[in-house]
């Protein structure tokens, strides 16, 4: 069917809601700069009847500002509004409110929803397929009201066109051109990868092709996304469908007599697994059976939350399925204990073992206190929890095979191996460059994405950079925008978006995200540190200082990182023997530390040590930066601003005053 609209004349304005917000007038991009200017008319084009109140405007792209402020700010935007698009044209000013003139303004979403509404396959086709698929990439981060509204509003328009167009799509099975249906399943997909009503049309698109290596390709891609994702398996009307379509007589590809055994839903390769055996209870008393039971189910829970990590229970599950489990993962490994009663004293040995060589990775012996067994419970689950991991890795560090994989979860643990190893730069560079690529072969690597970001806002780009650092700090900041339509709920994903407000000074807004992610890392070390050292940025010390305790408490294979942070944590502090010594024993050669290191010893006397610190800072310095440009003192300062942006302008003169005193002498002021 055509688009009843199609001859009418458009309106001069086309605003683009999918992907980055665009503004066109007659065919013309108005670039606005500003982005409280762009974010403003995004929320004009959602709102009802495109009408805006001026109080609710300041409101929610001010939030974080006083009433007076908000109105001020918001007439400057305005003001900037204006100076491209007149409000004798399409947008109407009034006193009170904001509007675009009725029929003035169209969007990309609003031409989706007419060509489904028209069933019209070639346009729905070609909106979908210049769409980008997440929901104004590229507003998150301006305010605290307006994120909120934003991450709720993208799963409102995604839900909603999603549903339009399945709803659409389905009638024209068999009469659109097929052309056009598999673009619109493509959209359809980046839009929601785990719509399970747009993967059974998928199904019928494919079956009518004759195209049953897609059919199976699209059974498998959805089963792993649910499982990854959800810990959960297609529906059963999804499987009924498959295997209806893939038993038919017309099918050209017979499905593997293996499919009645290994689940379909399971990938290839499958993530670090980890077989959690019941603890044992010996002998077997009603109380040490209780504390076995509650151990053994806490850990479980806890350890299930891991984003890198696939958990089986081995409570009951056959055999058939635990040895599919083991041979699926690229590594297996065992949780198993026992719970001792010896007269008064209650006895916990754990120990986590690599199912295939039989090496045991990590064990504890906890003595349980009696008198407060809740609290002694609590740290026997936190201790296991939080070693599990770091010795996983650590050990997957060790036995993983070197040689190149094509495969995704093979790539991202070699990469990880890479950028953890430090030894190189090419080496570190190697490893964001295989990220890069998983990044590119899969839209919802969620894992890539946040790793790609933490590396583009830590060293790395300094060394590669030197001071201009904008085009790597807009890559982080993408790839988290990004991963925000993945699993907008991670930990770790609101860490990113922490990181991203401080790197750009947003404090408020960093501390929020920090907060955020505080509340679901409880055993995961590594973000507890990271979480923490944000905090040392923001000047908050008597709260990182606890975070950066516990993470040393929870992983025995504490990293360099922690013992650097935290020497930057009793700088700021003041205790400067004590940091010195946490800076030693790291043994982090990161510019952005050994900066600290030097403003840490420019309050004692360190002879020696910091002469050879601060050579090696130099020559750090020098080759990051552009090579054919000698480097002035306030390059310095600029430079230490950028990498370690202290939000007290007292610490952060400490920090630029001692590094230049230090190597002062080596710059020209």
């Amino acid at each position: 069917m055509v688009n009843q609209s199609q001859d009418a004349i458009p309106p001069p304005l086309r605003v683009d809601l999918l992907g980055e917000f665009r503004v066109f007038r007659n065919g013309t991009n108005l670039r606005l700069r500003g982005r409280k200017a762009r974010a403003l008319l995004a929320y004009l084009a959602c709102s009802p009847n495109r009408t805006l109140s001026r109080e609710r405007a300041a409101d929610i792209l001010w939030s974080d500002r006083g009433t007076d402020q908000a109105r001020a700010s918001l007439r400057q935007t305005i003001a900037e509004i204006r100076g491209e698009l007149p409000s004798s044209d399409a947008l109407i000013v009034g006193r009170d409110s904001i509007a675009f003139a009725p029929g003035q303004a169209r969007s990309d979403v609003d031409e989706i929803m007419d060509a489904c509404a028209n069933r019209d396959s070639a346009a729905l086709a070609r909106n979908l397929e210049r769409a980008g698929d997440l929901f104004l990439a590229d507003l998150s981060g301006l305010s605290p009201a307006f994120d909120e509204w934003l991450l709720s509003e993208r799963v409102r328009q995604h839900d909603r066109l999603v549903a339009a167009a399945v709803q659409a799509v389905e009638p024209m099975m068999g009469t659109a051109q097929q052309t056009d249906v598999q673009t619109i399943l493509r959209g359809l997909d980046r839009l929601d990868p785990w719509n399970e009503a747009v993967a059974r049309l998928g199904f019928e698109a494919d079956f009518s092709a004759g195209d049953v290596a897609a059919l199976h390709r699209r059974y498998r891609r959805l089963a792993e996304a649910l499982q990854r994702e959800f810990g959960t398996t297609p529906s059963a009307e999804t499987r009924a469908l498959f295997d209806r379509l893939t038993a038919s007589e017309h099918t050209r590809m017979p499905r593997p007599a293996s499919e009645a055994v290994r689940p379909p839903e399971v990938t290839a390769v499958a993530p670090p697994t980890i077989l959690v055996s019941p603890i044992e209870a010996v002998p077997a008393s009603p109380e040490a059976t209780e504390i076995a039971l509650i151990v053994t189910d806490d850990i479980r829970t806890a350890l299930a939350q891991h984003p890198e990590l696939r958990v089986l229970s081995l409570e009951s599950p056959s055999l058939e399925r635990v040895a599919h489990f083991c041979e699926n993962a690229i590594s297996t490994y065992m949780l198993s204990g026992r719970i001792r009663q010896l007269g008064e004293e209650i006895r916990v040995n754990l120990l986590i073992g690599n199912a295939r060589t039989s090496v045991v990775i990590w064990s504890h012996q906890f003595q349980l206190d009696r008198q407060n067994l809740t609290a002694a419970v609590d740290q026997v689950v936190a201790r296991a929890v939080g070693a599990a991991y770091p010795a996983i890795d650590q050990d997957l560090a060790a036995t993983l095979p070197e040689e190149e994989s094509a495969d995704a979860v093979h790539r991202y643990i070699s990469a990880r191996r890479l950028i953890g190893q430090g030894n190189s730069l090419d080496n570190v560079r190697k490893g964001v460059a295989m990220l890069e690529q998983l990044v590119t072969n899969d839209a919802r690597h969620l894992n890539a994405r946040l790793l790609l970001a933490r590396m583009y806002n830590t060293d790395f780009w300094q060394r590669l950079a030197g001071h201009d650092l904008a085009a790597f700090r807009a890559r982080a900041l993408a790839l988290t925008q990004e991963a925000v339509s993945i699993e907008p709920a991670s930990a770790r994903l609101q860490l990113r978006l922490g990181w991203c407000n401080l790197r750009g000074r947003n404090w408020q807004q960093a501390e929020s995200f920090f907060r955020k992610a505080l509340g679901a890392i409880t055993f995961d070390a590594d973000a507890l540190n990271e979480c923490a050292f944000g905090l040392c940025h923001l000047g908050l010390l008597e709260d990182a200082e606890p975070l950066m305790q516990r993470a040393f408490a929870l992983n025995p294979f504490a990293p360099a990182d922690y013992h650097a942070d935290y020497a930057i944590l009793l700088m700021l502090r003041g205790d400067t023997i004590a940091a010195e010594e946490h800076f030693e024993v790291s043994g982090e050669r990161g510019l952005q530390y050994l900066a600290a290191r030097l403003a840490n010893m420019a309050r004692g006397d360190f002879g020696d040590r910091r002469t050879k610190i601060a050579t090696t800072f130099v020559a750090g310095l020098r080759t990051a930066w552009e090579p054919d440009r000698a480097l002035t003192q306030a390059d310095v300062r600029e430079w230490i601003r950028a990498s370690l942006p202290f939000k007290q302008e007292a610490q952060a003169r400490m920090l630029e005053d001692g590094l230049l005193e230090a190597v002062g002498s080596s710059f020209p002021a």
